[in-house]
């Protein structure tokens, strides 16, 4: 009789333990599909569409930091004055430190300090104008032999004014400089002239 309790007992035990297993796999079991669930609604998935997002976003964000700041002009900043003569049809353009009291200000105290000037360029380093007149550029230069040396004439018009006597010695320039030098040659602007001028030198 003792035995057979025994073994009944160690029978509900037995089902007991095994019933109570099967609920506790059965929990871990829902508990981790939840977490797999719950892991997948914040699952973040990356694709080319979200990379281009993301740089968007990025871009718009500099560009919105950029444009609240407001990029400043710094004390080595050159700025550059661009001159269309309409009467003449050429562009000079003049190189130039920016001015004490422009560092540090903004492209809008810029175009304050220069109306009628085109802003074409601006950046912290560099700085275009722009401004056409309807006139000549008043420096058509004109190449002649002078002396035995050749001079500068600067061409108004239909006059021609002398303006520097060079010591460059025409007897040592070839044929065809010579010729040409009496025919006249012509230079548009400082840099053009200053050219023709180290040619000969």
């Amino acid at each position: 009789m003792k035995k057979s309790i025994i073994i009944s007992a160690i029978i509900v035990l037995f089902i007991l333990g095994t019933v109570i297993g099967i609920i506790l796999i059965k929990n871990s079991s829902d508990q981790a599909k939840e977490t797999k669930i719950a892991e997948s609604n914040n699952e973040v998935i990356y694709d080319e569409c979200t990379d281009e997002y993301e740089e968007m976003v990025e871009k718009n964000t500099l560009t919105e930091e950029a444009s609240s700041e407001g990029e400043k002009i710094s004390p080595n900043c050159s700025i550059i004055f661009r001159r269309h003569y309409n009467d003449c049809g050429h562009t000079i353009e003049q190189y130039s430190s920016i001015p004490t009291e422009l560092v540090n200000k903004t492209e809008e105290d810029l175009q304050q300090q220069y109306e009628g000037w085109t802003i074409e360029e601006f950046s912290r380093n560099q700085i275009v104008l722009y401004r056409e007149f309807d006139s000549e550029c008043g420096e058509h230069y004109i190449l002649r032999e002078k002396d035995g040396k050749v001079a500068i004439y600067l061409k108004t018009g239909d006059t021609e004014e002398l303006v520097e006597e060079t010591d460059i010695a025409t007897e040592f320039l070839t044929e065809t400089d010579r010729i040409e030098l009496q025919n006249g040659i012509e230079a548009n602007g400082r840099v053009e002239l200053n050219q023709l001028i180290e040619d000969y030198e």
